[in-house]
């Protein structure tokens, strides 16, 4: 079942302390003159974005867009190597070759753009280009309002950060595993391990992920990228309902190696998002969503972030709110491979407010980014049931039995993601309408 992956202020006041020492020292970007071998290592440059207006006075909304790309770069790619902004900007108006840039910078990847703006709309084109061979990787064009121009450079970088963030993933994960399939060093499985998280999650993706973080952590014995990826794919095991039995264990496991991740590193943010989902897990969920909301301060590109602040905020029995949340990621991830998560949880909670047509379009979309979202075959069953689709609804709980027969009303969610008694009165309340459309759909009680 896919739903992943004292008072508030004593909270946000422990979390303070975290982001505190990570400030003093987070990821740095460089200028080329240092000496270092880059292009072996995964770096990138961010050009200038061109302004197609043709009005001067619009510059600074594209030089925003690739001062905050810079930046939020190296926060999505960690341990990579982001070219400074002063020496990217040296490029602004010029026909760059990239093999000259290549050979000048010694980067690896090169990410160009431009911004068109027109009325009340704003158009992106962004590329991302391999520097050694000028071939095109990546690619994305699409349009977002400018009502509130703060709050629609947000939306472009934190998109094009999260997606340009999982290709290069993806990109350099099969480089080196080409290249380098012998290699035991810690960065490469690593690489690895993260482009198999990146994809959508099953049971076995997990066990793969582990094996490759636990080999990275061979190693390096206090990596803290494993050490976190090591604990994703305990919680993500308890949160995805893989297992019947050995939960607590795991939750406890990954309390311990994101323990000694966080000793090492207080700020790592791969650490810090695993924490949260931990949290919620425990139905810790103030908590939990202290320490994401911490995280999209420092990184507005997660979107996967959103999603849990949203559905820690449902489980709270926020559910207006928790769907803002949702919106929010899809805005930023529309092609992301975990995108069924939010939508699935999207699903849910607009049947728990009574609007089931369109929890009916959230359910299907979510199945067509991951057609093995079992969670989300009930969800529906049970939308169609209440819309008064008898038979859809049939089909679909068939659909969910076919993986977890015997499952009953009482018993459908009510260990994972987050025990039912840890949830708060107004979204057991709530969930009442979604126990009387499974029974519709004929889930016995």
């Amino acid at each position: 079942m896919l739903t992943a992956l004292a008072g508030v202020g004593a909270i946000l006041g422990g979390f303070t302390g975290y982001w505190t020492v990570y400030r003093a020292v987070q990821t740095e970007t460089r200028t080329p003159a240092e000496p270092e071998t880059l292009g072996a290592r995964l770096s990138i440059v961010v050009l200038p974005f061109h302004n197609l207006s043709g009005d001067a006075r619009q510059d600074y909304f594209t030089d925003g867009i690739t001062d905050s790309l810079t930046t939020d770069l190296s926060r999505a790619l960690p341990g990579s190597f982001v070219v400074a902004r002063e020496t990217a900007f040296t490029y602004k108006g010029q026909v760059v070759d990239f093999r000259r840039l290549r050979h000048e910078l010694d980067v690896r990847y090169v990410l160009e753009g431009s911004v068109l703006l027109d009325g009340e709309q704003v158009r992106v084109n962004a590329r991302l280009v391999d520097a050694r061979t000028t071939s095109g990787i990546w690619a994305e064009r699409f349009d977002t309002a400018r009502r509130d121009i703060l709050r629609a450079q947000d939306e472009i970088v934190g998109r094009l950060s999260r997606a340009i963030g999982l290709e290069v993933t993806e990109v350099e994960a099969r480089r080196r595993e080409r290249e380098r399939a012998g290699s035991p060093e810690a960065a490469d499985l690593v690489m690895r391990a993260r482009a198999v998280g990146n994809r959508p999650a099953t049971a076995a993706s997990m066990v793969n992920a582990r094996q490759l973080f636990e080999q990275a952590l061979n190693a390096q014995t206090d990596n803290v990228d494993a050490l976190a990826g090591v604990a994703s794919t305990y919680v993500f095991e308890v949160l995805n309902s893989y297992y019947p039995t050995g939960n607590n264990e795991r939750l406890e496991m990954a309390d311990m190696l994101l323990a000694r991740a966080l000793a090492i590193d207080p700020g790592h943010l791969a650490a810090l998002k695993v924490k949260a989902a931990l949290l919620r897990a425990e139905g810790r969920l103030e908590e939990a969503i202290a320490i994401a909301q911490g995280v999209v301060a420092e990184n507005p590109g997660e979107t996967w972030t959103y999603k849990e602040i949203g559905l820690a905020t449902m489980y709270l029995g926020r559910t207006t709110e928790a769907l803002d949340w949702f919106a929010k990621a899809e805005r930023l991830g529309p092609r992301d491979p975990s995108r069924l998560t939010w939508l699935s949880a999207r699903g849910q909670a607009l049947i728990l407010l009574g609007r089931d047509t369109e929890a009916i379009r959230a359910l299907r979309a979510a199945l067509d980014a991951n057609p093995k979202g079992s969670d989300t075959y009930a969800f529906l069953a049970a939308a169609y049931a209440l819309a008064g689709q008898p038979e859809a609804a049939r089909m679909a709980l068939s659909s969910y039995e076919s993986g977890w027969p015997g499952t009953r009303v009482a018993t459908f969610r009510s260990r994972t993601p987050v025990p039912l008694e840890l949830t708060a009165p107004a979204y057991l309340h709530q969930r009442e309408r979604l126990k009387e459309g499974l029974r519709k759909a004929g889930m016995p009680e």
